[in-house]
Order: structure tokens, then sequence, then C-alpha cells
């Protein structure tokens, strides 16, 4: 598999959390769309996810 990160730097945002969670369980304060946004970067459902679900015959990911 690959996968294609951007903009550049947001590979970090993957290392921050898990660097804070190898010592501890997750907590629900563990908010993670914030520092993604430091990254520049979002999270979330993309407006064109249900066309691409649809398109493929998919199986949609649960709701948030």
């Amino acid at each position: 598999m690959i996968a294609i990160i951007g903009p550049a730097g947001f590979e970090h945002f993957f290392r921050e959390p898990s660097e804070m969670l190898a010592d501890r369980p997750p907590q629900p304060e563990d908010a993670v769309p914030a520092p993604a946004a430091e990254y520049g970067g979002a999270l979330g459902r993309p407006a064109w996810l249900s066309d691409v679900v649809a398109h493929f015959g998919l199986t949609p990911p649960p709701a948030p």
C-alpha cells in the first residue's frame, strides 16, 4: 500500500500522538483534529466520499 500525505510535514502528526500514547492508553481528552490543524491538515469525511463509496459499491465507514 502507498499513502500520500500532504501537506509536507503532516507526517509528524502521526509521530506526536504515538509518542504521547506509548506510555498510557488513550484518554477521552486526547483530541486528534486540533493537532491535525497545526500541520495544515484536516480530519473528517471529505465531500467526495459518498460518490466514491457509491461508484465502487463499497461499504461506507461508520459515522463518527
